[in-house]
């Protein structure tokens, strides 16, 4: 099994400046089609401060 790690980051649009907010793991056995959409609705679950926080980013290390 791979292990990714992904650091999730907070888009501030007022000083164009990224917030490190979190980090994801990715376990699973094979690709899948959806495997970046999916972490990114996992880290807006996890990480947004509100309904309408969609400025969450994710970006593989």
């Amino acid at each position: 099994m791979r292990v990714k790690n992904y650091t999730v980051y907070r888009f501030d649009y007022n000083r164009q400046v990224r917030e490190l907010v979190g980090e994801l793991m990715e376990r699973r056995r094979k690709e899948r089609r959806n495997n970046n959409e999916d972490l990114l609705r996992l880290a807006q679950r996890l990480y947004s401060t509100s309904s309408l926080d969609s400025h969450i980013l994710i970006n593989p290390e």
